[in-house]
């Protein structure tokens, strides 16, 4: 069984990883894994968990973020080298989120900023919105350059769509389980 281990965003209703379990609920090759986390949380703690986790994890497996949790996962991410992983609209830093005074004191001093040099682990698969008003979506080209695959939707940050784009998600999954 091939898991997706699936960090969601900031404070959000939980219907990406619904759209996952709804597309794979037949599947006997995929399982979608939810990781549910806050910021009021230990999230150094949480973090390490995940990674022991994944280490201990000997099947195939792949990490999949979206947003803030994203943010989260670049932790993970450069702890296991050979992990690939997918991310939606995902956060680099405090500085791509749009509405600046929107962002918590709390939460601004737990947002990784994710460089060039500081994401180690580039197996990466990325999808972006076009539309997204909370995040700039040409961010990635900042930390990537324009070298990296990006599957682009005509959709917003929250992916209000994500039913219909599921097909087209699911082979950035299947991608990301062919190991480069």
């Amino acid at each position: 069984m091939k898991k997706i281990y699936f960090l969601h965003g900031y404070q959000t209703s939980g219907k990406k990883f619904k759209c996952l379990q709804e597309f794979y609920k037949d599947s006997k090759e995929y399982l979608p894994i939810n990781w549910e986390w806050d910021e009021f949380m230990d999230i150094p703690k949480f973090i390490e968990n995940k990674i022991k986790i994944l280490k201990e994890d000997t099947g195939e497996k792949i990490l999949m973020a979206d947003s803030m949790g994203g943010n989260l996962a670049w932790h993970i991410i450069n702890q296991i080298p050979e992990l690939q992983y997918v991310m939606t609209n995902p956060v680099f830093s405090a500085e791509q989120i749009v509405e600046q005074e929107k962002i918590l004191p709390e939460m601004r001093v737990k947002i990784f900023s994710a460089t060039s040099q500081t994401i180690k682990n580039k197996n990466i698969r990325l999808i972006i919105s076009l539309n997204d008003k909370v995040l700039d979506p040409e961010h990635y080209k900042k930390v990537f350059g324009e070298e990296i695959s990006v599957l682009q939707l005509e959709d917003e940050h929250s992916i209000i769509n994500m039913a219909q784009y599921m097909p087209l998600i699911h082979t950035i999954i299947q991608d990301a389980f062919i190991k480069k």
